[in-house]
């Protein structure tokens, strides 16, 4: 297809959408939807508002769930906790909040063995009253479907955006005023991340229970949480992901490639990127999204062209350029080392599996 020049490592080759991947759940201008994997459309669930929120998925019962908002400022505002149901291509409002509360950039579904069933677990932001300032607090909650009110647990206040969830270790890396902290569900910060030139663009922990994780932002570091200590491991780097069954993990440097670092050799590999790309840009940057098994990987790709320099001077006299955002969402088979891609940016991806 035509579209964005992307080099791919040696041994890969494009082909045509496949279906025989697992289907996805994908957050696109605002809007939900279902897809198989060669991107044909199983259902348009509507919008869900301007608030960035991650998708969660229970496997089990084919349920997808969801922050939902106005898309727009509006006399019929609303803040929603939704559900949404694969099988039956239904939407139920799971729990009504109050419009100075919404659910943004955390939401897990944490399944149970046992029959009482899983629960949501997420941030939900505040709106207080102040007479010369907005205070917004978060606090973390837990919600089963089955409830009507959430419970909410207190989280430190200058614990600001979560980066990364463990269940196992039942802990989470937050970006904070001060630096990164590591937080336990009670809210109580533990540790604070030893080395301050990181940004925190992203975390990932061990999935196998080991006390350590990776931190991306300006540059990755390897953080033993045991006892407090860091590696830095490369220069460059952001949003990393452990990668399925392997000693290693995916991440990005920019908006435009994927890269994995091999935590046995110390080497990283670039698995692709989009060639001649001479303005790279780190806003659109998500990170990649792996099936259960490891063998397919979702991924976001964006590169930012020149499009031309206005006709109208600046203040300065000179004419500004400017650019055109392009966006791909790339399927990646690792077995077979094939990928295939359509246009259009993804915000948030799950594979629904």
């Amino acid at each position: 297809m035509s579209g964005l020049n992307i080099e791919f490592a040696a041994g890969w080759s494009e082909v045509s959408p496949r279906g025989d991947a697992p289907k996805l759940l994908v957050e696109e201008g605002g809007r939900l939807v279902c897809q198989h994997s060669d991107f044909t459309l199983m259902h348009d669930f509507g919008a869900v508002g301007p608030v960035d929120c991650p998708i969660a998925y229970d496997a089990q019962t084919q349920t997808a769930y969801r922050y939902v908002s106005a898309p727009s400022l509006s006399r019929n505002d609303f803040s929603q906790l939704r559900s949404f149901n694969l099988a039956r291509c239904t939407t139920d409002v799971l729990l009504d909040l109050p419009l100075n509360q919404w659910g943004l950039w955390l939401l897990e579904w944490i399944g149970s063995s046992s029959d009482r069933g899983g629960q949501l677990f997420g941030l939900l932001a505040t709106d207080r009253p102040a007479d010369d300032r907005v205070v917004i607090d978060h606090q973390l909650f837990v919600l089963k479907p089955t409830e009507s009110r959430a419970r909410l647990r207190p989280i430190c206040s200058d614990a600001y955006r979560p980066l990364a969830f463990s269940r196992s270790l039942r802990e989470l890396i937050f970006a904070g005023a001060d630096g990164v902290y590591l937080v336990d569900l009670k809210g109580v910060r533990r540790l604070t991340f030893p080395e301050r030139e990181a940004t925190g663009q992203g975390a990932t922990f061990d999935p196998s229970g080991e006390s350590r994780a990776v931190l991306g932002g300006d540059g990755l570091f390897l953080w033993d949480l045991k006892v407090n200590q860091c590696e830095r491991l490369s220069r460059l780097g952001r949003y990393p992901v452990w990668a399925t069954n392997r000693n290693g993990f995916w991440y990005s440097e920019s908006s435009s490639d994927a890269h994995y670092y091999d935590l046995s050799t110390r080497e990283s590999t670039r698995l692709f990127a989009v060639a001649n790309n001479r303005s790279p840009e780190f806003w659109h940057a998500r990170p990649v999204r792996q099936t259960s098994c490891g063998r397919y990987m979702a991924v976001s790709v964006t590169a930012k062209r020149l499009q031309g320099v206005s006709r109208n001077a600046n203040a300065t006299g000179d004419r500004e350029r400017v650019f055109v955002h392009k966006h791909e969402l790339l399927i990646c088979d690792l077995e077979k080392r094939e990928y295939w891609r359509r246009e259009g940016f993804a915000n948030h991806v799950t594979w629904a599996e």
